[in-house]
C-alpha cells in the first residue's frame, strides 16, 4: 500500500504515529538512540501535537487543542 493510500484510508491518529516513526525510529531497530519529546503539525486540525518517543520505540502524543486527537504507548 502506498503512503497515499494509507494516507486515505488510515485515520487522524495512525497518521501521527506513523509520521512520528517514520521520523524518529529508523530501521533497522526501528528505535531512537534516545528519547525524544518533540512537536510536529495534527493532521486532523492543523494545531500543534506534541509526542515523546521512548527508547524501546514506544511513542505517546496529543494535540493542544480541546477533544482533538491522542494516544499513549503505542
Amino acid at each position: 500500500m502506498t503512503t497515499a493510500a494509507f494516507s486515505a484510508l488510515a485515520g487522524p491518529i495512525a497518521r501521527a504515529v506513523a509520521k512520528v516513526r517514520e521520523l524518529h525510529c529508523p530501521p533497522p531497530t526501528y528505535r531512537p538512540n534516545a528519547p525524544v519529546s518533540a512537536h510536529m503539525t495534527c493532521p486532523k486540525c492543523g494545531s500543534r501535537l506534541n509526542f515523546k518517543v521512548t527508547t524501546e520505540g514506544h511513542t505517546s502524543g496529543r494535540c493542544v487543542a480541546a477533544a482533538c486527537i491522542r494516544w499513549s504507548m503505542q
